[in-house]
């Protein structure tokens, strides 16, 4: 599982992160896009869609929510 180039190395279940687009475009060409749980797996967990917000220049940036363990599956 590839990590994401962040500050925070110690992700939880419950966590939530922000992505812009390009962030979710290079995790799902990388294959970390899991389509049949609509989840990414990042930092050895699974991480699933919360919302997403513009931001002042038109770029949308998208929270994304731990949900469990890759490993559990």
């Amino acid at each position: 599982m590839k990590s994401l180039n962040v500050l925070n190395k110690t992700w939880q279940i419950g966590d939530n992160r922000d992505l812009t687009e390009d962030q979710l475009k290079s995790a799902a060409a990388a294959d970390l896009y899991d389509s049949y749980d609509q989840t990414y797996v990042i930092d050895k967990l699974k991480w699933k869609s919360s919302g997403r917000a513009a931001n002042a220049d038109g770029s949308m940036v998208n929270t994304l929510v731990a949900r469990k363990e890759a490993a559990d599956d």
